[in-house]
């Protein structure tokens, strides 16, 4: 089981303010596990906290300010680890930074309201599972885990007391579950089922270890000297199979190994040209027969063609689909292709459906592309409201063949001039608009223009006209609104 994990992951612009957010997760591991995880494990009372002064770490952009958030504990008993009468637990906090701005307006970076270091309140009693701080002065640091209140903690108290008494072995133990893609349910997991009566092996150095699933997909190893080892599930051949999981067992301890896995039904073929070619490194997409293939943001599943143009889908969940490329908007602005399905229909009515069973192997299916879209230029120039040169302007071309929310069909910039150039396809319909920044973050645009399906497009002004944020077309990447 992975300990916890804090981390930054995105900064976002709000205003003025560039926000600094972080994803917390919780180590839930059993007391067995967490005890022998942790440097230190105390119980102890929160006498007083306090905060250092502010500081700063890091260089140029990654530079923020920071303070240390202090819980003073006097310590009662110590169960793991060499800890005094009193220990404090250090929590470092990342604070309001000022910063200048891209446009030189000042501004500054603020964290959001998540914390991934556990907040203790003065005069509680707490279970403390803690490591020693990279300082080595003998203070702590605890993230989330199963540290909490002495009041709250029997089992936890229960393991970590009969530790002394427990013989020299070790345990592995787990749930094995199925779960499969949901696709009508915004492409959630479906409710996991228990993989009753798998076999789990537990490969040693010197020897090998068996066990069952039961009828609620529990399985458990014990007896099990310290050391390394390799967990080998016995997946039923309709399932996927995975590697073998890597488990240190320690002495009087335990490790909780939880399985997941899913059906694993395959199509499989080569993609052609249509002059008959194998095509090397092309994206196919499978969707469900039965979704609106016209969606907002329709589900696939996606698979790459190799260096000789063999595919292969896995882990496909039962159920209908279609197969094709373009079945939803992410693709590549430079893909010359239209949507397209197999057997070669361009809608989906005329598409084969692929009836797919659990485990299910379906192959040489051969998927002839369409002929490659021909290229095609739109130029022309952004101008203000009074006819002068906008430059530096974002241009966007979106497709509008399809309704489907950002399908982008290329970017690019105007020119000192105001002038600017794209590459279009041929057989696709756009629309084009500019972007202007301006000073304090704001920004203006220029109200969408379509371009029709054929021919190239020159000459084309795009003014610059109103504020960033009313146009619902360019929110919602023309997609009509009784859809949304």
């Amino acid at each position: 089981m992975k300990r916890i994990l804090a981390q930054l992951i995105f900064v976002i612009a709000i205003g003025s303010t560039l926000e600094l957010r972080a994803i917390c997760s919780m180590d839930p591991s059993p007391p067995c596990q967490a005890f022998w995880q942790a440097q230190a494990v105390f119980t102890g009372t929160v006498t007083s906290d306090s905060y250092s002064a502010t500081y700063q770490r890091g260089e140029g952009a990654d530079k923020w300010n920071y303070r240390d958030r202090i819980a003073h504990f006097s310590v009662d008993e110590v169960f793991r680890g060499k800890l005094g009468a009193q220990v404090d637990v250090i929590a470092t906090e990342v604070m309001r930074t000022p910063i200048t701005l891209a446009n030189g307006s000042p501004g500054f970076k603020a964290l959001g309201e998540s914390d991934c270091e556990y907040r203790f309140k003065a005069g509680e009693r707490y279970l403390v599972y803690a490591h020693f701080r990279k300082t080595s002065d003998g203070t702590l640091s605890v993230g989330y885990n199963r540290t909490g209140l002495v009041s709250q903690a029997a089992d936890d108290l229960s393991y970590i007391r009969s530790v002394d008494k427990l013989r020299p072995l070790g345990r592995v133990y787990g749930v094995a579950t199925k779960r499969d893609r949901d696709f009508k349910n915004d492409r959630n997991s479906t409710p996991a089922r228990p993989i009753v009566n798998m076999e789990i092996v537990l490969r040693g150095q010197t020897q090998d270890y068996r066990a069952f699933t039961n009828d609620q997909g529990y399985f458990e190893l014990v007896n099990l000297p310290p050391g390394d080892y390799e967990l080998h599930p016995k997946y039923p051949p309709e399932l996927t199979a995975y590697p073998p999981s890597k488990v240190h067992v320690i002495e009087r301890g335990c490790i909780e190994v939880n399985l997941y896995t899913e059906g694993d039904a395959r199509i499989s073929g080569r993609v052609f040209d249509d002059q008959g070619r194998l095509v090397p490194k092309m994206r196919l997409d499978l969707a469900p027969a039965d979704q609106d293939h016209d969606e907002r943001n329709p589900s696939v599943l996606s698979a790459y063609a190799d260096d000789e143009g063999r595919f292969e889908f896995k882990s496909i969940p039962h159920g209908r689909y279609v197969l094709g490329i373009r079945l939803n908007a992410i693709r590549e602005p430079d893909f010359a292709y239209p949507r397209a399905y197999f057997p070669g229909a361009s809608e989906p009515a005329g598409a084969k459906i692929f009836e797919v069973q659990e485990g299910q192997r379906i192959g040489d299916v051969d998927f002839v592309l369409p002929p490659r879209l021909a290229p095609r230029t739109i130029s022309g120039e952004v101008v203000w409201p009074d006819g002068r040169p906008v430059a530096g302007a974002s241009i966007l071309l979106m497709i509008t063949e399809y309704p489907v929310s950002f399908a982008q069909g290329g970017i690019g910039a105007s020119d000192e001039m105001g002038k600017f150039s794209l590459t279009a396809f041929a057989g696709l319909s756009y629309w084009i608009n500019a972007t202007i920044g301006l000073e304090n973050g704001r920004q203006m645009h220029s109200e969408p223009v379509d371009v029709t399906r054929n021919g190239d497009l020159t000459g084309l002004k795009l003014v610059v006209t109103s504020p960033m944020g009313n146009c619902e077309r360019c929110r919602y990447r023309y997609w009509p609104k009784k859809k949304l």
